[in-house]
């Protein structure tokens, strides 16, 4: 049996609201027992021929709600679960669209099945379905949140506690001092592009036996040197991390990473492969490779290291920092600052040099260039560019076979200029005031306050002499070209 009656429209969503003056529409309430899949396409079919919604429900008892069928003249079927409220308010929750293929929506069965829980639900005394999963709904989504927040924070907090992160965080106390582009240099290339898998871990529960695999490797690549550097490195950053905790002086940075033992503790030193460098050149290798150096062209890169060798063996990373206003050429002095050492990049050490003789007029020439008085005297220039021009000379000292004891690198030269300074009979101290090294301790601090200006001056115009002086014997001469003439 057939009749009319008047029920709320469906809003979208899964659970719809009744709302108080909704539009209304006419519909056909059909009630037996179940309906079927049959009676539902034969509800959507009428529905299109009489242009009003059809109502499939199923029977039941009362209190207990009821599962029907929405069939309308466009021509969807959906499936809801009707009940009354609190207060006798009727309410009518979508359940899903029908697909018998349960592509697109539920079957007959599965929406079915959905009801009888909704009922069992109801019947247990939630009186506001509609409420009850709203409050499910934002508890879920509130816990999804929270799980993606806590995931969030421990992909941060594992990200932060890295290897990686531990090594930046290392680099990032260095500021100021030479070693920083060093360690940041290994870092780089020895661990985090060789080892990325190892630099993303974290540091905590980084092995010893992982870090001697980065070792070994550039152990076998004839690389020692850099893997003794690289274990220094990472010893120190791993021994800050221990030490954050407690120490008010590490940057808070190094807390995050609950290191709780050093790995490298574990590792062999490899002091065979930090001994001190001893190669000094010769006086007939020091000749030739001044009368290389100061047939280069005029450039800033080639003046800087004829200015590197002429102060004596200086420093070019000092050297290259060189500014306009810390040329005084009326004065004849120049000021390099010395950030060598732990916690002097905020307050370098002056050191203040004689310009000689021989190195005012390419001073003055490259003063005059400058802009301003903070430009660099050398600008462009760095000390690796030195060290390849360095590197330049040698082979080209080795291809003449002026070389006495072997190749030689840049640094080698500061070595020389001091053991050919010793050899003039040039004093300990005055060595030390001109080479910026061995000043901290307590005399020279707080007592020596001599300027030793005088002094130095002396001692530059002698090493420039030793640099143009004829060493005994026969020197080759290489003119350009390369073709050697006695």
């Amino acid at each position: 049996m057939c009749r009319s009656i008047r029920v709320e429209l469906f809003a979208n969503g899964n659970h719809t609201a009744t709302k108080e003056g909704q539009a209304l529409a006419t519909t056909t309430d059909k009630r037996g027992g179940k309906f079927t899949g049959r009676e539902i396409e034969g509800a959507t079919l009428e529905a299109r021929q009489t242009g009003k919604d059809v109502w499939l429900t199923d029977a039941g008892s009362r209190g207990e709600g009821r599962f029907t069928c929405r069939c309308t003249p466009a021509g969807a079927r959906i499936f809801a679960y009707r009940y009354t409220g609190a207060g006798g308010t009727r309410d009518v929750l979508r359940i899903a669209s029908y697909d018998p293929k349960a592509q697109d929506g539920l079957t007959l069965d599965e929406a079915r099945r959905k009801a009888g829980e909704w009922a069992r639900l109801y019947q247990t005394g939630v009186a506001n379905l509609r409420q009850h999963f709203e409050e499910e709904a934002e508890a879920a989504t509130a816990a999804k949140i929270a799980q993606e927040q806590a995931k969030q924070a421990a992909h941060r907090k594992a990200k932060r506690g890295s290897l990686r992160a531990l090594m930046d965080a290392y680099t990032d106390t260095l500021a100021g001092r030479q070693a920083q582009a060093d360690a940041i240099g290994i870092f780089k290339l020895h661990v985090k592009d060789a080892f990325p898998d190892l630099a993303a871990r974290p540091a905590a529960a980084v092995t010893a036996e992982q870090l001697r695999d980065a070792l070994a490797r550039l152990i076998g690549d004839g690389k020692g040197r850099t893997a003794a550097k690289l274990r220094a490195y990472l010893r120190a950053a791993y021994s800050l991390a221990l030490r954050a905790g407690l120490d008010p002086t590490v940057p808070e940075a190094l807390t995050a990473f609950d290191v709780q033992h050093n790995p490298l503790e574990r590792l062999p030193s490899l002091s065979q492969f930090s001994r001190a460098l001893d190669r000094a050149l010769t006086l007939p290798e020091l000749v030739a490779f001044w009368r290389r150096a100061q047939a280069l062209p005029q450039s800033p890169a080639n003046d800087a290291l004829r200015a590197c060798v002429l102060l004596g063996g200086q420093r070019p990373a000092q050297v290259v920092r060189l500014a306009a206003r810390d040329v005084d050429a009326d004065g004849r002095t120049l000021t390099l600052f010395d950030v060598k050492g732990r916690n002097r990049a905020a307050n370098p050490r002056r050191h203040v040099l004689p310009i000689p003789d021989a190195l005012l007029p390419m001073l003055e020439r490259r003063k005059a260039q400058c802009e301003s008085p903070d430009a660099l005297i050398f600008a462009g220039t760095t000390k690796e560019t030195l060290s390849a021009i360095g590197a330049d000379l040698c082979r080209a000292m080795r291809d003449a076979k002026e070389l006495q004891q072997g190749s030689f690198q840049l640094r080698d030269l500061r070595r020389s200029a001091e053991t050919h300074l010793a050899a003039m009979g040039v004093s300990t101290d005055v060595r030390a005031q001109l080479q910026s090294h061995g000043l901290g301790g307590i005399q020279a601090r707080h007592y020596d306050k001599h300027g030793y200006m005088a002094e130095k001056r002396a001692a530059l115009e002698q090493w420039a002499q030793r640099l143009t002086e004829t060493p005994p014997g026969k020197v080759v001469a290489i003119k350009r070209g390369g073709k050697a003439a006695a």
